[in-house]
């Protein structure tokens, strides 16, 4: 894609109105637009997205929109979607950026975090942005494992409800509003990520976690175990990380690399307990970090707490990141 200062673009989106559609779009008001195509599923019919105080109608999703010649398509509207519509999609000279799993461990395809691997984006017309819980790991490990390398993570996960789309996010809602009024299995409770379990007993959610991470950061030998589990909360995604590496370590070496990583913001105030929470991380760009500290029973090893906003970071945020790389 040629770089103009005075460009503007043609951009489509596959499912404007789901959460990760609705977070690109306020995202997109600073992006170089010509015109901004929003489509979805027959459901949301007879909808309008405002966009620059302009009503833009959605349109049903149709195999015939992908004959017209977008400079951009962003896919947010999960692996069904894509495997169907993409391969339609016979203009070369259009970026494809993908949230779904669907292209993100094929070889020939690149998966992006922008701060980490954003050399790779230009050897492909289609581009996958990795899965939520990944890109929030990633952020701050990546900077440590250029200076350490890596050896081992173990990571807990914290998920909000954001991740299990609108039907979730308003299972919450619903039930906080009900909760004194029957029971329920969500509101005040948490659950194992219920994704498919392999053979292993492991779900499809820590599986991507660890063949995306070892993939992004191009180590197959890095060993990643994961528990995914589902929390009560709205949009931002918690994850408990213990991290070995390779080479000697510091804390005070960790803390000046995080603090000079792109993305990334230390918040923490052990004195008076203070560390990163969900309310703090939402509606927030940055990855927040808390609680460096030694693990005493492995050498050259560290806890981290970590904290970032599902659909920013975690998701449309990432996609824009992509795109605005593109054109730059």
């Amino acid at each position: 894609m040629k770089k103009n200062p005075s460009m503007k673009y043609k951009i489509a989106i596959i499912g404007a109105t789901g959460l990760v559609g609705q977070e690109l779009i306020k995202l997109l008001k600073d992006f170089p637009i010509k015109k901004l195509s929003c489509f979805a599923s027959l459901k949301s019919k007879n909808k309008f997205i405002i966009f620059k105080n302009k009503k833009i109608e959605v349109q049903p999703l149709q195999k015939k929109i992908f004959k017209k010649n977008f400079d951009f398509i962003f896919f947010t509207a999960g692996e069904k979607i894509s495997k169907k519509y993409i391969p339609l999609i016979k203009n070369k000279n259009c970026k494809i950026i993908d949230s779904s799993s669907y292209f993100r461990l094929k070889k020939e395809i690149p998966l992006i975090i922008p701060e980490i691997n954003s050399h790779l984006i230009k050897k492909n017309n289609i581009i996958s942005s990795p899965n939520c819980t990944t890109i929030l790991m990633l952020l701050p490990i990546y900077p440590l494992h250029k200076k350490f390398k890596v050896k081992r993570i173990i990571a807990s996960t914290y998920q909000a409800a954001s991740g299990g789309g609108i039907k979730l996010l308003n299972k919450l809602k619903k039930e906080t509003k009900e909760h004194f009024k029957k029971s329920n299995e969500y509101v005040f409770n948490l659950f194992l990520h219920d994704s498919k379990l392999n053979k292993k007993k492991y779900s499809e959610e820590e599986v991507k976690m660890e063949k995306e991470s070892k993939k992004i950061l191009n180590d197959k030998n890095i060993k990643i175990s994961a528990t995914c589990v589902r929390v009560p909360i709205l949009r931002a995604h918690s994850l408990s990380l213990n991290i070995e590496f390779s080479k000697n370590i510091s804390l005070k070496k960790i803390y000046e690399i995080l603090k000079n990583s792109e993305g990334i913001k230390i918040f923490e105030d052990c004195k008076k307990n203070i560390f990163a929470t969900p309310k703090i991380a939402t509606n927030k760009d940055k990855i927040f970090v808390s609680r460096i500290r030694l693990d005493p029973t492995k050498k050259n090893t560290i806890w981290l707490w970590v904290v970032g906003d599902q659909l920013l970071k975690g998701a449309a945020l990432n996609m824009y990141q992509i795109a605005k790389s593109l054109i730059l």
